[in-house]
């Protein structure tokens, strides 16, 4: 739990956000990292499977782990695609 979500001032509504996180390490470049976030689940794991196939059509090798993750591999970049269903909080 975020030290954040401890406050007084902030409250957790009934909604929930799916957020993809995306990592891109490589031995050349810095560190890349980006987030998406999506409505539902389902819209989550459609965006990941596109971006996954792309990545595949490029040349990267993918592992699945589960459904909220994959790991993608060139030889010289590694990338781990990740999701998982967030609070929303409001002030």
């Amino acid at each position: 739990m975020s030290l954040m979500q401890n406050t007084s001032e902030i409250t957790k509504t009934d909604k929930q956000v799916y957020l993809i996180t995306l990592v891109r390490q490589s031995a050349d470049l810095p560190m890349y990292l980006d987030h998406m976030v999506y409505e539902t689940p389902a819209a989550g794991h459609k965006f990941m499977a596109k971006l996954v196939n792309a990545f595949t059509e490029a040349g990267y090798r993918q592992k699945q782990v589960n459904e909220d993750h994959y790991e993608l591999d060139n030889g010289l970049d590694k990338i781990s695609l990740t999701g998982k269903t967030q609070d929303v909080f409001k002030d």
